[in-house]
């Protein structure tokens, strides 16, 4: 049978074998000297053992067996309340380390601008930054594998609480050079006719296709890549265009090509960027980055990772 001795009981029996009394015990714990009575006789219980004599006129007394077992259980307190203490000081410090998992293909556009002050003024926090999808960002999180995720929060799992950082509506990437470059926004019917390179993600081509689907057109896609930066060095290199939502801070791709973002004109909302993380008693140094993350999205320098919205409810 599972053991019924408590915590509680333990401390009752060293306050009384401490103090040589019922009364002094429960007056000191703040509770009736029966409390502390039955606490002696659950450990006895358990154990099958008398461990402390009483007498009326002298008070409470350990037996030989009792006092091996005040050593034990002392030791046990003293852990258990240890393991109080340290859990508190993880929960409220600011250390240790934060493992954020990042679904956010122009990340280390905007994630090192977070990190670096927080960091400056923290030095015992170290951040592991960890790339993923926005399925494993979720499922990372859930499973203890991620303190706080940055990821699309549309069907957010259960049990994830969201912080919306910033909307970021469908654009066309064209090189400099191309001929919709001049133009302020692009339609979708536009592109009936434009060479597309698409961004090869789980989520993200799921969403390329329901823009293409809804807008009735079936562009030649000449390409595919599974990363933000080839897509964008591939439409520099003239391959083709793209449809992207988040971009970085400067538009000269790795490969030292120019392109232009172009507002899209589309029938479906923005995506927002998402904060996710458990809202259990999160620690310290988790709501100090979330604090971070709303302040950076909060700022005006954070409009230039997105484009203009161009979305309408209705077709024109």
């Amino acid at each position: 049978m599972p053991s019924r001795l408590s915590i509680k009981a333990m401390q009752y029996f060293l306050a009384a074998v401490d103090s040589g009394s019922l009364t002094t015990a429960a007056q000191k714990l703040n509770v009736a000297p029966s409390a502390i009575s039955n606490g002696i006789d659950q450990i006895e219980e358990e154990f099958q053992l008398d461990l402390v004599q009483r007498f009326p006129a002298k008070g409470i007394h350990p037996t030989t067996t009792g006092k091996t077992m005040v050593q034990r259980i002392r030791r046990l307190i003293e852990e258990y309340e240890s393991l109080l203490s340290g859990g508190k000081e993880l929960r409220e410090s600011l250390s240790g380390k934060l493992t954020i998992g990042y679904y956010a293909p122009v990340a280390p556009s905007f994630l090192p601008g977070i990190a670096a002050p927080l960091l400056n003024q923290n030095k015992d926090i170290r951040l592991e930054f960890i790339d993923c999808n926005n399925e494993s960002a979720q499922t990372g999180l859930l499973n203890g594998d991620f303190d706080v995720i940055l990821f699309v929060a549309d069907n957010a799992k259960p049990g994830i609480k969201c912080e919306a950082l910033i909307d970021a509506p469908p654009y066309l990437l064209v090189p400099k050079s191309h001929g919709l470059a001049s133009l302020d926004s692009v339609s979708f019917h536009q592109l009936q006719e434009v060479d597309l390179v698409l961004l090869d993600l789980p989520f993200t081509a799921q969403y390329l296709q329901g823009l293409l689907d809804e807008n009735s057109i079936k562009p030649r896609i000449v390409a595919t890549a599974s990363t933000t930066e080839m897509v964008r060095s591939l439409v520099g290199a003239g391959v083709g265009c793209s449809i992207l939502n988040m971009r970085p801070l400067i538009d000269v791709t790795y490969g030292g090509d120019r392109v232009k973002a172009i507002p899209l004109k589309t029938l479906r909302k923005p995506l927002a960027l998402s904060l996710g993380y458990i809202n259990r008693n999160p620690r310290r140094v988790v709501s100090t980055f979330i604090k971070s993350c709303l302040y950076y999205f909060g700022q005006d320098s954070a409009r230039a990772l997105t484009t203009k919205s161009e979305y309408t409810s209705h077709r024109e």
